[in-house]
């Protein structure tokens, strides 16, 4: 049986093997300074959520742990002198390599191409952007990646929920109709109109709309997407039409007495939760009208599967999907007149 050979001091002791005389590498100078702007984002995410959200912090810091572990792997000679040198474009580009080709990845990703989506990429230079940003460096954004589309819908499929809508509402007399019914058919037909995201269809207010005999108008802020950053929320007015303006007005008298039982303020929002919800009559909030869309979705893919539709041309159940089907359908047209 064969044992471990130590070799021995001059004076006859066991020597100190050399992994413990070797000292612990020290972090790069750029971790150290990349570790300062983090912390700046997380000071303004604890007091301005608006700045930076809770979303946005979690990818800086991904984006961050990204680099700390593409750093020994080789980025340039001079990547871990400095944050600049970090951020310099060769560096930058040697980073986009790993992570493009899943090198960096901390967790085993299902798909069999270890290859980043054209989304990740996104992010990270949005947040390599915002890191020099932060630190007051020059920054030469790379070139970013096309976008690849989201899978879309047919646009019939908005036909079916609005069908279904008005199949639940033709059961009750219109004075007898819930509030949850009248509520439904006039938020699908400004959704239909002016095609909101839901925080901008959470923060539609009453002083914002103008009806008509014959449609009207809706002000709504559009929220910055994509690259847009440092762009304010702009606001931007939307007719609708005619079916919209009359499901509208049914609903404004419903949301009259709904505010009638209300102690204290008034809200000015135009969406309100409905009874049965245990508050009702305050503003309904996007997770809420997410969970009503999903609803109405949901019943109307029970009766696809009744049909024996195909699971591909199901009536999708995020109002993302729907939306962008919606402004692609509506592109066309616009191009076409």
């Amino acid at each position: 049986m064969s044992s471990t050979v130590r070799s021995t001091s001059a004076s006859g002791d066991r020597s100190t093997p050399a992994a413990a005389l070797t000292p612990l590498p020290s972090t790069a100078p750029a971790l150290v300074e990349l570790e300062r702007v983090l912390d700046v984002f997380r000071t303004v995410n604890r007091s301005a959520k608006d700045v930076v959200s809770d979303a946005r912090l979690q990818q800086l810091e991904w984006v961050a742990g990204e680099l700390a572990l593409a750093l020994p792997l080789g980025l340039t000679e001079t990547a871990g002198d400095s944050l600049a040198e970090l951020l310099a474009p060769d560096a930058v580009q040697a980073y986009l390599i790993y992570s493009r080709g899943g090198f960096l990845r901390t967790m085993p990703t299902v798909a069999t191409d270890p290859t980043s989506e054209t989304a990740s990429e996104r992010i990270r230079i949005y947040a390599l952007e915002a890191f020099a940003r932060q630190a007051r460096l020059p920054f030469e954004v790379p070139a970013l990646p096309q976008g690849t589309p989201r899978p879309t819908v047919s646009p019939l499929f908005a036909d079916l929920i609005t069908k279904h809508l008005e199949d639940e509402a033709a059961q009750w007399a219109e004075a007898d109709r819930p509030d949850v019914i009248v509520r439904g058919l006039a938020m699908w037909a400004v959704m239909r109109d002016t095609l909101p995201r839901l925080g901008e269809l959470e923060s539609m207010r009453l002083p914002d709309l103008t009806l008509t005999p014959r449609g009207g108008t809706l002000t709504l802020i559009r929220q910055p997407q994509g690259g847009l950053r440092g762009r304010m929320p702009e606001p931007e007015t939307v007719a609708l039409g005619e079916d919209a303006a009359l499901r509208l007005t049914h609903w404004l008298d419903r949301r009259t007495a709904l505010i009638e039982r209300l102690e204290g303020g008034v809200p000015t929002h135009l969406w309100l939760c409905v009874h049965p919800h245990p508050d009702a009559g305050v503003p309904i909030n996007r997770r809420g009208i997410s969970k009503w869309y999903k609803k109405v979705a949901d019943a109307v893919q029970d009766k696809q599967e009744l049909e024996d539709v195909p699971e591909a041309d199901m009536v999708p159940t995020r109002w993302e999907t729907m939306r962008r089907t919606l402004c692609a359908q509506r592109q066309v047209e616009d191009a076409t007149t």
